[in-house]
């Protein structure tokens, strides 16, 4: 499943959406009957066979990019240069010169708390690299145009995914969002330069990665075990990144808007049971990246740089982490798993960033970050956890000589916990009446109450964040990048 999603990012197929399901084989014949005992078996082969290789999400989000920024905690949407800016802010791409080359490595350590232990981000390590220069125009566009690519990637996979069930507990956040190969090509145009009014530069980027979606058909085979037969399409999925940038001396100033970024997945099995057709409808986005617009502020003195960073981030727009269930059944007709609602909230975040020259050669970062929980109140069934974080960064940069440059940072990223209270539809000792709380989610008694059955008397439930569940945790990471400039 690897291979196809590879050489889908060198030759694209068009994007679309998946729109509704259809017979993707209608000039085959049917397939021979199955008869398993139940639909399990089904669903589990469709979950081996395609869930490891779903992949959405990207590591900048939660990591940063490089050390070359990482320092001063990411505030670089009016200060990023070179191939960088094309996730920053592609609007400064355009004030580059020359030819730039950066990569290197990041790694992360992380323990976020949970009912039953304890849990971290899948990857320790990622790669990433950054390339820009300049297009070979002649007369008025000769420099105004620049052209990158920009990657990053975990070193041990191309995509991985962890589904839950809506009763997990989890983190949104961490969890699922760092597990796959980011690509983005993009160009930036010098608009005007002029002493007076200073330099104005517009860019965009494609994040680019492939979807999935397709059929799998079962049947009887030879040892009376299921048999599949898949049939998959790998396509295309686009999201841009707009960046507009404005310089004059020493103040900088920019504005950039990435766009959602999911790769859903959608596959239906069709199923002959016992002489009568099933057909089940899977559909999940999940790894999800927000619209996000940041403004960024940039002050450089001849000693030291200051750099600030407001972001909205538009989570609202997130449907569910949950994997969507459809079937057909004989005599009842269709039918849908019911999912708990799941609802995210738009957060504000804040990066402010300094950088001090140390020496002609040496230059020590600091920054601070602050991000609102995403996650709202989780008094029903689903046990989604989040908290602000705070995050502390320190980096050095070196110079070896005008060309080559070495980026080193650390970065610690704190969950202040919160605690959810969970809400019970609940019956009274006599097993009478049903106490509703008022507004909210519930979880419902699992066990109704008997009037002459001790053990069904009060509230039982198997959910584990009941009666209560806290989240916090931490994540620390860092790396080293190499830059090269001509």
């Amino acid at each position: 499943m690897v291979a196809p999603l590879v050489l889908s990012l060198f030759f694209p197929l068009p994007n679309r959406d998946p729109g509704p399901v259809r017979d993707p084989l209608p000039h085959m014949k049917a397939p021979t009957p199955v008869r398993p005992a139940s639909l399990l078996p089904l669903a589990a082969l469709w979950l081996g066979l395609l869930l490891p290789d779903i992949v959405l999400g990207n590591p900048i989000d939660l990591l940063g990019l490089s050390s070359k920024a990482g320092g001063r905690a990411d505030a670089a949407t009016a200060s990023c240069s070179g191939g960088e800016c094309l996730y920053y802010n592609p609007g400064r791409l355009a004030f580059g010169t020359g030819f730039s080359l950066f990569g290197g490595l990041q790694g992360q350590t992380s323990s976020f708390t949970l009912p039953s232990g304890s849990v971290a981000i899948h990857d320790a390590l990622y790669a990433h690299m950054g390339l820009s220069f300049a297009l070979p125009f002649k007369g008025f566009l000769k420099d105004r145009i620049r052209a990158g690519v920009l990657l990053s990637s975990p070193v041990n996979e191309i995509g991985y995914i962890r589904m839950h069930l809506p009763s997990d507990p989890f983190y949104p956040y961490f969890e699922n969002r760092t597990q796959r190969l980011i690509l983005v090509p993009g160009v930036s145009f010098l608009l005007y330069d002029s002493p007076s009014l200073g330099r104005f530069g517009l860019g965009f980027g494609i994040n680019y990665f492939a979807g999935l979606d397709g059929a799998i058909i079962g049947y009887e085979g030879a040892t009376r075990s299921v048999e599949a037969r898949v049939f998959e399409e790998v396509g295309g999925r686009f999201a841009t990144t707009l960046g507009l940038s404005w310089e004059r001396g020493r103040f900088a100033v920019g504005v950039s808007y990435r766009q959602a970024f999911g790769v859903s997945f959608q596959n239906v099995s069709f199923n002959h049971v016992a002489g009568t057709d099933i057909n089940i409808d899977l559909e999940a986005q999940s790894l999800y990246s927000p619209h996000t617009i940041t403004y960024g502020f940039s002050y450089r003195a001849p000693n030291y740089s200051l750099h600030l960073d407001l972001s909205e981030y538009l989570w609202s727009y997130y449907r569910s982490p949950f994997v969507a269930m459809e079937s057909q059944l004989p005599l009842v007709g269709d039918l849908a798993g019911e999912l708990p609602e799941a609802s995210f909230n738009n957060t504000f975040g804040a990066r402010l960033g300094g950088v001090y020259h140390l020496n002609s050669d040496l230059k020590l970062s600091l920054g601070l970050s602050f991000e609102q929980a995403m996650v709202g109140s989780q008094e029903g069934v689903s046990n989604l956890l989040d908290g602000h974080k705070l995050g502390f960064s320190t980096g050095l940069s070196y110079a070896f000589n005008a060309h080559l440059h070495l980026h080193a940072h650390l970065r610690l990223v704190a969950l202040i916990g919160e605690t959810h209270t969970k809400r019970a539809l609940r019956t009274d000792e006599e097993c009478g009446t049903i106490h509703l709380p008022q507004g909210g989610d519930a979880l419902m008694d699992e066990i109704p109450c008997v009037a002459d059955d001790p053990t069904t008397t009060g509230f039982q439930t198997s959910n584990p964040g009941y009666p209560s569940i806290t989240s916090g945790g931490y994540m620390l990471s860092g790396g080293v990048t190499l830059e090269v400039r001509r």
